[in-house]
């Protein structure tokens, strides 16, 4: 998985360990499978057989099974008849706008501190990836989604608590597969880098006001976009997925 630093990966339970090699290979296999969900070349709403995915990523039934089966119990994918027919899940989108809503009210007590501490935080690298000129900023979407989760996971690592940080760090694993979409128009990624500036500009000036107004109508911003997104911007998905010649290589 890329970026994994920033990213939530759920171990394949100890409990359920035939061997290490198996349990090893699983863990593999969950990792594949569910960056592919993320990365749209296993669309929302596409089903799969075990044979089929078995094949492509070249593993027998039994590891590929358990991690479908921890996926199945993360939501991602569902099983859709017997043993063997698998569905990745079609986005809800009342779903995701529900966890938006947690998203705010959680980022903005982290940014209000973060604007409030009684010394300067220590947001130098942020500063020089998100305040770079637009010749230097990077042009691949993908990369810019990275750098966008360790943007916010930065903050509130900084300024919240450890139970803060586990709850954000679930909801970004949570709806990263749609804030993909976020960050594939390049006037929304323009429009990205803006906020973020404005943002560590309101903690340089210690404007808790400022921070929290600034937080609250960037996350609106990507709701928008959620919002707005149609049975189009899906076919356009789940076609380019259809088009790449591996599932999950």
């Amino acid at each position: 998985m890329t970026a994994a630093d920033s990213h939530v990966v759920t171990p394949i339970h100890a409990a359920v360990r035939a061997t290490g090699e198996r349990s090893s290979l699983s863990q593999d296999v969950y990792v594949q499978l569910k960056q592919a969900i993320f990365d749209f070349r296993m669309p929302p709403g596409q089903r799969y057989s075990e044979h089929e995915l078995a094949a492509t990523m070249q593993v027998s039934r039994t590891p590929l099974r358990l991690a479908l089966h921890v996926l199945a119990h993360e939501g991602y994918v569902q099983n859709v008849g017997g043993h063997s027919a698998w569905q990745v899940r079609p986005l809800d989108l009342a779903f995701y706008e529900d966890l938006y809503d947690f998203r705010v009210e959680l980022e903005v007590l982290a940014w209000r501190k973060a604007a409030s501490a009684p010394f300067a935080p220590p947001l130098n690298e942020l500063a020089a990836f998100w305040q770079a000129p637009a010749e230097q900023r990077p042009p691949n979407g993908l990369a810019v989604a990275e750098q966008d989760e360790l943007f916010h996971r930065t903050l509130v690592g900084l300024f919240g608590n450890r139970a803060m940080l586990r709850s954000f760090e679930e909801l970004t694993d949570r709806i990263r597969i749609i804030r993909r979409l976020d960050f594939v128009s390049p006037e929304r990624i323009t429009i990205t880098y803006d906020e973020h500036a404005a943002l560590l500009g309101a903690v340089r000036d210690g404007d808790a006001d400022r921070a929290e107004h600034l937080i609250r109508a960037h996350i609106e911003a990507s709701r928008v976009e959620i919002r707005r997104l149609t049975f189009h911007h899906m076919n356009l998905a789940t076609s380019a997925a259809r088009r790449a010649p591996d599932v999950v290589g």
